[in-house]
């Protein structure tokens, strides 16, 4: 019987449009994740604490693809190590931080609507938030501190694949997929059970309706993405059981945090806030023209 291959397959991406499209999502999830992180903070629109987390886990993800970019190396065959070792680790750990962030922004709005009317919200009990918070990050932080490690003893095993730089050796990967398999595989009764719980407590029609329109739009938000979050599962699959990367699962996994923004983003609050600025950026502009405007007709005078 013939021995079983530890390393990957690895074939790096020479096409530099496929490589610049890759590049593009990610930064448009970072950038369009960063607007909505921050408009939600500043504006002080309602939220759960843990899609706080939520979007920050993948702007975390969106800047770890990104790394080599930033640093000018992406289309270097061989990049500094110290780059590529810190993205491989960050590559291989940061599935893990937005698939469990997700597991918990679900588990968050399934405990409210289940629960209704008859139990508090579960921001009333601090420590089961604190601890949905801080568990996803803690168990990045491990693995990246694990990955890190490995990278330094070895680090003529990482290698730019094209897009990023990653380890040609497949026990991380198997790691890493082995996490999000089963993080991913977590969500599945929860996502039944809230469909059950939104079916059984919303009445639009009853003002005492356990669940408002607007969790309701929320919880449909995190039940959409958290399906699209199987895709994860299927990509895990992939890295679990092959020995080759592939663009083409790269690129849709790249699109899961545009998804995010368009899912998160569209949303009125986000609107009128935005609204309220630009309304507000108008009028101070107009203010200081019309200063402008009387400062010289004085001096003119």
């Amino acid at each position: 019987m013939d021995p079983i291959p530890d390393s990957i397959e690895l074939k790096a991406s020479t096409d530099e449009t496929i490589a610049l499209l890759f590049i593009a999502l990610e930064l448009s999830g970072a950038i369009g994740m960063s607007l909505i992180l921050l408009t939600a903070m500043v504006s002080r629109v309602k939220r759960l604490a843990t899609w706080y987390s939520f979007c920050v886990s993948w702007i975390i993800s969106c800047i770890s693809y990104s790394l080599l970019y930033f640093s000018g190396e992406i289309g270097s065959p061989e990049p500094r190590k110290s780059i590529c070792i810190t993205q491989a680790s960050l590559i291989y750990s940061v599935p893990t931080l937005t698939a469990s962030s997700t597991l918990a922004l679900l588990i968050h709005s399934w405990y409210n609507v289940h629960f209704g009317l008859s139990k508090q919200p579960l921001e009333s009990n601090s420590r089961v938030v604190i601890a949905l918070l801080l568990v996803p990050f803690a168990l990045w932080i491990l693995l990246l501190l694990g990955f890190l490690l490995f990278g330094i003893k070895s680090s003529s095993l990482v290698h730019n694949f094209g897009f990023y730089c990653t380890f040609m050796q497949i026990l991380p990967s198997k790691i890493s997929s082995l996490f999000v398999i089963v993080t991913t595989f977590a969500t599945v009764p929860i996502q039944v059970s809230l469909g059950i719980s939104l079916c059984r407590n919303f009445d639009r029609t009853n003002t005492s309706s356990a669940i408002s329109v607007q969790t309701l739009q929320m919880v449909i938000r995190v039940f959409t993405f958290s399906f699209l979050i199987l895709i994860g599962f299927a990509e895990a699959l992939i890295h679990l059981l092959t020995l080759s990367r592939i663009e083409a699962v790269d690129i849709i996994m790249a699109l899961l945090p545009v998804f995010g923004v368009l899912i998160f983003g569209i949303q009125k609050d986000l609107f009128q806030a935005w609204s309220a600025w630009t309304r507000m950026f108008k009028s101070r502009s107009n203010y200081r023209d019309g200063i402008g405007k009387n400062v010289v007709e004085t001096v003119g005078t």
